[in-house]
């Protein structure tokens, strides 16, 4: 039995809690200054996001109780939204005993802002940690999908990639597996990160189509879904050559494979949807943020382009965007620009054909 700390009570932090303590480990499940509301319901029997009870072997701890909810544990689930992640991670650093040794698994999917930079969480982990613990090795997985926290909590067979470049951390995998939650770890942690994060973007687009064309086409429109699929993955490939990462990476689980499982059943689609419908990017964020729901794409889709000027001068990295990046470009129009989804998607492939 391992002592395990879970921080973020949300949807992905709560459902992780399943197999991790289904192979006996003891569950510290932390809630951040958001999740009051969520810690004070599964302390009386019932999550409100998941829609049942937790495991009986999870401890719930509010957000002024991070020392005590990891004084115990030295395996440690971030699993706090982009936005919150780089605060929660400078209190978790604040709060680690410098004696002992931490293993670190990231389920967080998406960009941060870190020194007035926009970097991956990883990056901006690396140097928080490094600075407080200078001689402390840095032992860090990034978890990629495809894993719909619902499913997982209902102890559904899933299947997810954990990216990991020490056979150190790879021992610890049997401990978080099970018969229902299989592990497949890879060397390529960069690029798990980044598939993360682009997979979120790109399942925006197969929203737009159901809020266009679900009301009066529905069942009619698979051809499109499946070419704007095809077009993400492209797009995603593209990006993951350009971050020096691993081609394979996209064409796995941690891409296709979580594209997949988001484009259908997630909330980035479920945001896609509503400005297909006609709300405008920020408003449609913030619906459905104050249904309890948060759109990581939106963030993602905001921070991208930044991120990608770093890897060249912004005219350059403007023009591959437009140039080979198509999907992303018409995602950026409709998003913040306000263009017109229908006619966009339009657009788009009477760019791509001949």
């Amino acid at each position: 039995m391992k002592n395990i700390t879970v921080l973020g009570a949300g949807y992905m932090g709560s459902a992780i809690t399943f197999p991790l303590s289904d192979n006996g480990n003891k569950i510290n499940l932390w809630g951040t200054w958001l999740d009051d509301e969520i810690i004070e319901s599964s302390l009386k029997g019932y999550h409100p996001k998941l829609k049942k009870p937790l495991p009986e072997n999870v401890s719930l701890y509010y957000w002024q109780d991070m020392e005590p909810a990891i004084q115990d544990s030295d395996i440690i689930f971030i699993g706090v939204a982009s936005e919150g992640f780089v605060k929660v991670f400078e209190m978790l650093v604040n709060n680690l005993n410098l004696d002992k040794e931490y293993y670190l698994f990231k389920l967080t999917k998406g960009l941060v802002e870190y020194n007035n930079k926009v970097t991956r969480a990883t990056k901006a982990a690396r140097d928080m940690f490094t600075k407080k613990f200078p001689k402390k090795e840095f032992n860090w997985t990034s978890i990629g999908g495809p894993v719909r926290a619902f499913d997982l909590s209902e102890r559904m067979p899933t299947a997810t990639v954990y990216g990991v470049s020490d056979d150190k951390i790879k021992k610890l995998v049997p401990s978080f597996s099970t018969d229902y939650y299989r592990i497949f770890p890879n060397n390529d942690v960069k690029g798990t990160e980044i598939c993360s994060t682009l997979k979120n973007i790109y399942a925006i687009s197969a929203g737009i189509c159901d809020g266009v064309y679900k009301s009066n086409r529905e069942g009619k429109y698979y051809n499109l879904l499946s070419f704007l699929f095809n077009q993400s993955v492209i797009e995603m490939g593209k990006i993951i050559r350009i971050a020096g990462c691993n081609q394979e990476t996209v064409h796995d689980l941690a891409g296709m494979g979580d594209l997949h499982v988001t484009s259908i059943a997630g909330r980035n689609r479920k945001y896609g949807e509503l400005v297909g419908k006609g709300l405008e990017g920020k408003e449609a964020f913030d619906l459905m943020y104050k249904e309890g729901e948060y759109a990581e794409g939106y963030f993602a889709l905001k921070l991208v382009i930044p991120w990608l000027i770093q890897s060249g001068t912004e005219k350059l990295i403007n023009d591959f965007i437009e140039k080979e990046l198509p999907l992303l470009s018409m995602l950026r129009s409709i998003i913040f620009d306000r263009a017109e989804p229908a006619s966009q998607l339009k657009k788009l492939i009477l760019k791509l054909g001949y």
